[in-house]
Parts: C-alpha cells; sequence; structure tokens
C-alpha cells in the first residue's frame, strides 16, 4: 500500500512537443545546380581512396601507364607526352584524366571480349 501511494505522489511533469529546436537545419533553401555540378561536388567530397579510376590508375605500374597514356594518344593525338608516363592520375587536368578513364574503360572492354589468359603452345599453327 506504502508503494502505491509513492507512486500516484511523483508523477513526471508532461513534455509538451510543440517546441522543436532544429540544430543544423538550414533556413535557405538547397542551392540550385546542375547535374554534372552535383557529382562533381559530391566527388570533391569523397576521400580520394573512394575514386575507383585514382586508384586503380595509380597502383599499376609504369607500363600499364604507358598503354593508358597511348591509348588516350589515340582518342585524342598529342594529349600526353612520353615524360609523363610515371605521373600519378592527380598530375593531370580534368579533360585529360577524362581521356585517361575512357581509355581504361577500353581496357576494360577487351578484357571481357578476351579470355583470361594465352597459352604459349598456340604460337604453333596447324597445316
Amino acid at each position: 500500500m506504502k508503494s502505491a501511494a509513492l507512486a500516484k505522489s511523483v508523477k513526471a511533469p508532461q513534455a509538451t512537443f510543440n517546441n522543436v529546436y532544429l540544430i543544423h537545419a538550414r533556413i535557405d533553401g538547397p542551392i540550385k545546380m546542375t547535374g554534372d555540378e552535383c557529382l562533381a561536388r559530391f566527388r570533391q567530397q569523397l576521400k580520394a581512396t573512394n575514386n575507383t579510376a585514382l586508384r586503380n590508375f595509380n597502383k599499376l605500374d609504369n607500363n600499364f601507364k604507358f598503354v593508358v597514356l597511348t591509348l588516350a594518344n589515340r582518342l585524342e593525338p598529342s594529349s600526353f607526352k612520353p615524360d609523363e608516363i610515371g605521373k600519378p592520375f592527380e598530375y593531370f587536368e580534368q579533360a585529360r584524366r577524362l581521356l585517361i578513364i575512357r581509355s581504361m574503360n577500353e581496357i576494360t572492354r577487351w578484357g571481357t571480349l578476351l579470355p583470361a589468359r594465352f597459352s604459349k603452345h598456340d604460337c604453333y599453327l596447324t597445316e
């Protein structure tokens, strides 16, 4: 009986939900931008390690970079110089990075067209 009396006498006050305080809320609307601007801003805010083109281009050796830059030069002649072969992805400006990405996508497509490996015995032809 004693505990029941205590429970009735100690009531929590009712909280009102009228006053809502938004912390870090924007008062103005979102900035209007095109789709390309939105994607560019999104990419800039990501970590560099999340950029797959940057990560894959930089981790591979100079032979791979030579092939990629040679293919890019075929797409747009004289875009890259021979002394730029060992440079990282960040070295190039946006237009040339787009050429690098197009070249790497072309090489990736070749990988799906060809088998994983060729045998060295395929050098012999049947007569």
